[in-house]
């Protein structure tokens, strides 16, 4: 009966993975930078530091960057995702949703931000 307890757990917990939350993560760290040191970045609203910057973010959450620096004209950025690759393991190897709940079915590209701030005139 133990035994019996135990494989139905273990069948249990690979059924519920996935490929790209284990392998990959749900998060992902991002850089951001500019030609101009000490320019504000935001994201999503939320200050996250100035620049240089990196910061780990929910693959599933970060939409838009915004750098700002008095004298300096702001500059907004998308945050772009785009398909992991492992994430197609998971659909052979449990066929769950797994990944697309944790997010971890995407990535961020590039991961590295940079931006020239334009002098306000």
């Amino acid at each position: 009966m133990k035994k019996l307890l135990v494989i139905a757990l273990s069948s249990l917990v690979l059924l519920l993975s996935g490929c790209a939350t284990i392998i990959s993560g749900s998060n992902q760290t991002l850089t951001f930078n500019s030609n101009v040191e000490g320019v504000n970045v935001y994201v999503d609203g939320a200050l996250i530091g100035k620049t240089p910057v990196s910061a780990s973010f929910k693959k599933n959450k970060a939409q838009t960057v915004m750098f700002t620096k008095e004298g300096y004209e702001s500059v907004t950025r998308n945050i772009t995702k785009e398909f992991d690759p492992v994430a197609v393991l998971n659909i052979f190897w449990d066929l769950s949703t797994t990944d697309f709940i944790t997010g971890a079915v995407y990535e961020y590209a590039p991961n590295a931000i940079y931006v020239e701030m334009p002098v306000k005139q």
